[in-house]
């Protein structure tokens, strides 16, 4: 896994990112790659994030922020590879929201790792060649 390599940051990241006083390792990863510009996004992520916004004022500050990020389009390719991905999973016993699907499939397309707090990417990386960094506070 190199340090060097262009990442699609999940809201679950982004959330402890945002966090005042904790996740600092992750805060430390973020932005040394928002500097080196390695960092993107996709609509998933930002919706996620959007929805939670507190008030309209934060809602213009943060899509402004997610929007100064390269986004990774979530195309019918991605759609149906999510789905596929999901049904395959889900024979095995593993239950993924459709939101980590998609995420997982758009960073395969873009060719980037995951950073996550979220199990299911690793679940994800075990059945596909997604690469996944997950955090641990």
């Amino acid at each position: 896994m190199s340090g060097d390599s262009a990442v699609l940051v999940d809201s679950s990241a982004w959330i402890g990112y945002f966090k005042p006083r904790s996740w600092e390792k992750l805060k430390a990863a973020a932005k040394e790659a928002l500097v080196a510009g390695r960092v993107y996004t996709c609509w998933v992520v930002k919706a996620e994030l959007l929805v939670g916004a507190r008030d309209e004022g934060s809602f213009g500050k943060l899509l402004d922020r997610l929007s100064a990020l390269p986004d990774i389009p979530i195309d019918d390719g991605i759609w149906g590879k999510a789905s596929r991905l999901g049904f395959t999973l889900r024979k095995a016993g593993l239950t993924v929201p459709l939101p980590d699907l998609l995420v997982a499939q758009a960073a395969l397309a873009g060719g980037l790792e995951v950073w996550h707090i979220d199990e299911h990417f690793d679940l994800i990386s075990r059945a596909t060649t997604l690469r996944a960094r997950a955090f641990r506070e």
